[in-house]
């Protein structure tokens, strides 16, 4: 069972970079864009039955790492920041997972744009913060927020059919 984890997260992040690089990227709104690779992190991670979530993170931060234009280790923060947010709130909201999900969502994409505008603040970029706020980190926290209940069913479901609940005779 652990092997059919491993593969269907691994071809789920695959599916959810597909998309990031194809179709979301090519839509900002002002120049923010969603994370798909964030919120579906964030609903594997809150999930009950999944184990694998932190060995994710690591592989899917390194293996963003390697294609984006950031500092090498600003997604592997992020995206460990982002299941570290999930575990707590899980074990705190368990009661609520959805709830739990946009405040991972929100909570997460804060974290990683706050990272990022500081990364290439440090590495020369004149970004100001007023800007930053306005055109990137707003806007991609308004559509991570508004992905995330799709990413969480579709995670859900998938979940579901993986681990299915046992039924006492």
């Amino acid at each position: 069972m652990a092997l059919i984890a491993h593969l269907v997260c691994a071809l789920s992040l695959v599916v959810a970079y597909v998309l990031q690089t194809t179709i979301v990227a090519q839509t900002p709104l002002v120049n923010g864009t969603a994370d798909l690779i964030l919120l579906f992190f964030a609903a594997w991670s809150l999930q009950e039955r999944v184990y694998n979530s932190w060995l994710w993170a690591v592989i899917g931060g390194v293996l963003i790492s390697l294609f984006s234009a950031m500092p090498f280790y600003m997604p592997l923060i992020g995206y460990l920041g982002v299941v570290g947010i999930a575990k707590l709130l899980q074990r705190r909201v368990w009661q609520a997972p959805i709830l739990a999900m946009f405040i991972a969502t929100l909570l997460a994409t804060l974290l990683q744009q706050f990272l990022y505008v500081v990364a290439l603040q440090v590495a020369g970029a004149p970004i100001a913060w007023g800007q930053a706020l306005d055109a990137v980190i707003f806007p991609s926290v308004l559509l991570n927020l508004i992905f995330a209940l799709p990413m969480f069913a579709l995670v859900n479901d998938l979940v579901g059919r993986m681990y299915p609940l046992e039924v006492e005779a």
